[in-house]
């Protein structure tokens, strides 16, 4: 008799195909002319190029379509208010390749390797999605699977990320994008196929954004408290009182000098508090 398979294990081939993987790129947009050229001639230099260019226009009225369509890009418009996982899902059912790359209008690749490095690391059955490093941080590995997210917990932020990240979409058929959220579907994605058995990639190719984005600490803690709980998992942070230390010690060297250390932004800190008390007194993950 033959073993059971859990539904939710990956089964890997037991022999490589040779299917060559079609590669589909989604570009998000609103009035991104003076950003998308720097992001296409990039991706125009690629050593691999896509098979599919898809833009998703957020109601521009700076020409920024015809930037895109100039490049062979298909366009595709969303009318409703901006949501960050409704629009993924509505571009990914857009995008009908083997993988998809998933770039900002603002995220340049400043390797012309860097889509090649990408796709390559998909060979291995096991990998989900891959994304470039976004800080030289060494808390997680470059392939993170389930016992290292069990063993560490989840860090506020992402393991993966949508600004310039490449995922299975045979996988995202079967869970799409969280539309529950606002934010940060792409760390929930990630952390749900890892805990089915796949392994999340990071990348180190250079790249570099060309804006800066508003702070979202306290909604990315909000949302990485409800992740770990879904999934069981601890969070890696200082708790209650090690952030209440940490923020008494800040205030101390406001008051009384620094002795010429670099004080630390208190705002991450009380923004993790006011997550967690929110996610612990009211837990709006539930119903």
């Amino acid at each position: 008799m033959s073993k059971l398979v859990p539904q939710h294990m990956p089964i890997p081939p037991t022999t490589p195909s040779a299917h060559r993987s079609t590669v589909g790129v989604i570009i998000r947009f609103k009035n991104s002319a003076a950003t998308l050229p720097h992001v296409l001639t990039a991706l125009g230099r690629q050593t691999q190029q896509p098979d599919l260019i898809l833009g998703v226009n957020n109601g521009s009225t700076d020409g920024s379509p015809d930037l895109l369509r100039a490049t062979g890009a298909r366009v595709v418009d969303w009318t409703a208010a901006y949501h960050h996982p409704q629009v993924l899902n509505f571009a990914m059912g857009h995008c009908a390749t083997d993988l998809v790359l998933v770039l900002s209008s603002h995220t340049v690749f400043e390797s012309d390797t860097a889509l090649q490095e990408l796709v390559a690391v998909f060979d291995d059955p096991r990998t989900a999605c891959a994304s470039g490093k976004w800080d030289a941080d060494p808390f997680f590995s470059d392939t993170i699977d389930w016992k290292e997210l069990q063993a560490k917990g989840l860090k506020f932020g992402s393991i993966y990320s949508n600004s310039m990240g490449m995922l299975r979409r045979t996988l995202w058929e079967r869970i799409p994008f969280d539309e529950s959220i606002p934010t940060m579907e792409d760390g929930a994605w990630a952390v749900a196929q890892v805990h089915a058995g796949y392994v999340c990639r990071r990348l180190n190719f250079p790249f570099r954004y060309q804006r800066g984005g508003r702070r979202r600490d306290f909604i990315f803690a909000l949302i990485t408290f409800q992740l770990a709980a879904r999934h069981g998992l601890p969070v890696a942070w200082l708790g209650v009182l090690g952030t209440l230390r940490e923020l008494f010690q800040i205030a101390r060297w406001c008051l009384f000098g620094s002795r010429g250390r670099t004080i630390p932004d208190h705002r991450p800190l009380i923004d993790r508090l006011k997550a967690w008390a929110l996610w612990r007194f009211v837990r709006p993950d539930k119903e």
